[in-house]
This record gives C-alpha cells, structure tokens and sequence, in this order.
C-alpha cells in the first residue's frame, strides 16, 4: 500500500476534526503531502470520518490523478492539488464547517486578530473568498488566489479552509481561529473588540514561523 502511515494519519486526523465540532457528519476535506514522492493523501468523498481506516484514504498525484485507494478522492481534490503545487511551504489543506468562522463567511466580513493566540500562526487578517460552487475550476482558482500566501481563508456563505506544514500545526491553526472566532461573537455582545496591532501581529507570527511554521511533515502522537 501507498503511504500507508500518512494515510493513516490523515484518517486519525480526520476523526479528530469530527470529535473536535470542526465538522459535523461528512462535512469538510483534508489532505497531506509526502515531501518525497510528492504524492497527496486525501479524505474519499461522503466518508463516515468515524470509520475511516488508512485503506480508505486515497492516493493522488499532485495534479489529482487518483493512484491508489478504493473511494472517489474528494470533490474538492482539484483545489487542495492546486494549493500544495502552489505553496511549497505547505504540506497539508484542511477544509472546515467550524461555525464561529464560517459566520464571518456569510456576512463578508474578513476575521481581524484579536488574540495572540491566532495572530501567532495566522499572521493577519483572514480573507473570504466570495461565494462559488464548489468543486469547480473556477472556484479552486479563487480559493487558491483569495489564500495566497496566508495560513487560512473564509469561504463565502460555506466553510473555512487552512493550510499548514503538517496535520498537528494545521490541525492546531483551525483550532485558533475557531476559537477566537468565538471569543469575538462573545466581545461582540460587551461591546467593541479591540483589534491587535499590526506590528505586534507581526511580531507575533514571525515568532511562529521562525518556532513552529517549519517543522517538516511527521507523524504526531497527539
């Protein structure tokens, strides 16, 4: 078998995004590269996260050819593919219903740093990428532009995605903003956040990067 500890990683990681309330039934998506073979291990369209094994993840090329795996690779294959080719620096895409961030996709309004927490590995200011169908070309490319560079987007009207270099740290990245999304709908109702400043956020994620932002891809025993 393909990968087969990477794979089955990304099923252990999987389930955690479930257990965790990042996604509820078969919501979501989540794939890892291999730094070596370049190949990209993906969540199967319409899994039960709960019963995912390694054997049910599948194997893809980094253009999203299907190599190995007894499921359709999920819909969302294309722009997961499209990312990893784009960003080097990255190894992992993970796509989330989380519903504190997902809120700020539908009224339009990019998610601004609050706590150090989140600026530490977001490093700014999250963007939302406006609404489109997804699992279509023209919505991979404008998830992919509307990412750039950063550590994690805002679907219009969908889900959330981020990115990152392994499946703790991203794991970890979906975590921080759902959880300050949550501490801002909550200072929300006291009154107004206060916003970081730029140049402490700055600080902050370069912190990160230079600590935790370039740990190659491994297996984590989290």
């Amino acid at each position: 078998m393909l990968l087969p500890e990477l794979r089955a990683e990304v099923a252990r990681y999987a389930r955690k995004m479930q257990d965790s309330g990042l996604v509820r039934a078969t919501q979501g998506n989540l794939s890892a590269r291999d730094p070596e073979t370049g190949m990209v291990c993906i969540t199967p369209s319409g899994a039960d996260y709960q019963q995912l094994q390694a054997e049910d993840i599948t194997v893809v090329d980094a253009n999203g050819n299907p190599l190995e795996g007894k499921w359709q690779p999920s819909v969302e294959t294309p722009l997961h593919t499209l990312v990893l080719r784009r960003r080097p620096d990255i190894n992992c895409v993970m796509h989330t219903h989380s519903p504190y961030a997902t809120a700020f996709g539908v009224i339009y309004q990019p998610f601004p740093m609050i706590l150090a927490e989140s600026a530490l590995c977001l490093g700014g200011e999250v963007p939302i990428a406006p609404y489109r169908m997804s699992g279509t070309p023209e919505f991979a490319e404008l998830v992919a532009d509307t990412l750039g560079q950063r550590s994690a987007v805002i679907w219009g009207n969908h889900g959330v995605m981020v990115v990152g270099v392994n499946l703790a740290l991203t794991f970890s990245i979906a975590h921080a903003l759902e959880d300050s999304a949550k501490v801002y709908s909550i200072a929300k109702q006291l009154g107004e956040p206060v916003h970081l400043p730029a140049d402490e956020v700055d600080k902050l994620h370069k912190f990160w990067t230079q600590h935790y932002g370039k740990k190659e891809l491994e297996p984590s025993n989290s």
